[in-house]
């Protein structure tokens, strides 16, 4: 810092990375997991948002080698998330140079994307011949990024690691084959909308108009300070995928005639199960009708899902139905027999033991 504050002579050479981008997203193998248990309709959102994710990690990517390649003097930092009271900016890249801190928003938009003269985002996309088959109005990224850097100056304001610190926003198009026509758009929107392959003459332009003003520069500590505090802060969203998808038990079955089928063939074609005691080789009396069999199957079924719900994992896991149909033929009165029914080894007695003994009895 000494030499810095004598000589002029900074230790951040290049492009520094305080949290990198990582191509191992989170998010992105949980959805595929998630995806190839679930085989209801809703399969078909799972994996559409799979694909949109899939994109846009790829964008992310395109945009973390232009940063590395840049060779400019700053701080990085990939996927940073802020809570600030009822506001939260999730912000992709942000870099933080001497003179300016600068929010990317990268977008892997496919089609041709046109901003009016209103602001507004349109989307063409266009067959083998060039001909526009579609179009579709867009959430406008300029917006959402430019809320995003409001978010992030109030923070770091009342957090006392600003005053006059200038946050830009810059909206980068990530995808190489979209083509982006910004002639009609108002010129602060038009400015701050590039393809990513432009960024590093983006940064530079803005580092030499700072340099031309000599208006703003601050040390290294400085930058590493905010680039910390950010790093410290970042809170990462929890995905409740039960509650997105609004899934539910059905969902995992794999065919309900297969199910049909298997109960039928339990049921051995009677009406009635009769519930032997195989100890004194007597009746207990107690005959179980298939109408309050299948309001505990309901029951069972619920309780599974309520489990699932909480410890945020697929029914199956908590105990399958065959598990349920032994449940049923067995009708354990206490975890002792809850031992002998298939699949609930004496780790889920414990833990669900009680619960499911209270639907039973």
């Amino acid at each position: 810092m000494l030499k810095e504050i004598i000589f002029g002579i900074s230790s951040i050479k290049g492009p520094t990375w305080l949290k990198e981008f990582n191509e191992n997203n989170k998010q992105l193998e949980d959805l595929k997991i998630l995806s190839g248990k679930v085989y209801s309709e809703k399969k078909k959102l799972i994996d559409r948002d799979i694909m949109y994710l899939t994109y846009g990690i790829e964008g992310e990517k395109n945009v973390s080698y232009e940063i590395k390649n840049s060779y400019i003097p700053m701080l990085a930092l990939h996927d940073i998330r802020i809570e600030d009271g009822e506001s939260v900016a999730q912000m992709d890249y942000i870099l933080i140079t001497k003179s300016f801190i600068l929010v990317l928003e990268t977008k892997a938009l496919s089609g041709d994307i046109t901003v009016n003269e209103s602001g507004e985002f349109i989307r063409y996309f266009k067959n083998k011949e060039g001909k526009v088959y579609r179009k579709e109005g867009i959430y406008s990224p300029a917006a959402q990024n430019e809320r995003h850097v409001r978010v992030l100056t109030d923070y770091l304001k009342k957090n006392k690691m600003i005053k006059k610190y200038p946050i830009y926003s810059c909206v980068v198009i990530a995808n190489s084959k979209s083509v982006i026509n910004k002639y009609k758009a108002p010129k602060e929107i038009k400015s701050q909308i590039i393809k990513y392959d432009q960024l590093t003459s983006f940064i530079k332009e803005k580092l030499n108009y700072h340099k031309i003003k000599q208006d703003f520069k601050v040390l290294d500590k400085v930058e590493y300070s905010i680039g910390k505090f950010l790093l410290e802060n970042n809170k990462p969203i929890e995905f409740d995928y039960y509650k997105k998808y609004s899934l539910s038990e059905e969902d995992f079955i794999k065919k309900e005639s297969e199910v049909y089928s298997e109960e039928k063939s339990n049921n051995d074609n009677f009406n009635d199960e009769v519930l032997f005691n195989r100890d004194n080789k007597s009746y207990e009396g107690k005959i179980l009708s298939n109408k309050n069999k299948e309001e505990l199957r309901r029951k069972l079924k619920q309780l599974r899902i309520n489990f699932a719900i909480k410890e945020k994992l697929p029914p199956y896991c908590i105990f399958n139905d065959e598990t349920l149909n032994d449940l049923l033929d067995k009708m354990p009165k206490n975890k002792e027999e809850l031992m002998k029914v298939k699949g609930l080894a004496k780790v889920k007695v414990n833990k669900y033991g009680e619960e499911i003994l209270g639907v039973l009895n």
